[in-house]
């Protein structure tokens, strides 16, 4: 999990240089602090979740945020789903031939 926070940080923290926004810059178009977005860039995993999302908007990269939590590339979560369906049980057909 710490990899991932550290790999997310570093990703923002790039987009921000490539947008040549301070931190301070970046904080105030965010409207959250210096320190929330230096503790987003480097990986905290106690920053907020509103924190991340506030960074990506501020960036205009809202429309990232659907590729997150995708249920359609979720490859894990499709296979369980599948898995706890029920199985169709075939019933043989009987044939009553003194019913009629």
């Amino acid at each position: 999990m710490r990899n991932g926070a550290l790999r997310l940080g570093e990703r923002l923290a790039l987009a921000r240089k490539r947008r040549r926004l301070t931190l301070r810059e970046l904080a105030a178009k965010a409207g959250i602090s210096y320190d929330t977005v230096r503790a987003a860039e480097g990986g905290n995993l106690q920053t907020g979740l509103g924190a991340y999302l506030a960074i990506l908007w501020a960036m205009g990269l809202e429309s990232e945020i659907d590729s997150f939590v995708d249920p359609d590339r979720d490859e894990t979560g499709k296979q369980l789903e599948i898995a706890r369906q029920p199985r169709r049980v075939a019933h043989r057909r009987t044939r009553h031939d003194d019913e009629f």
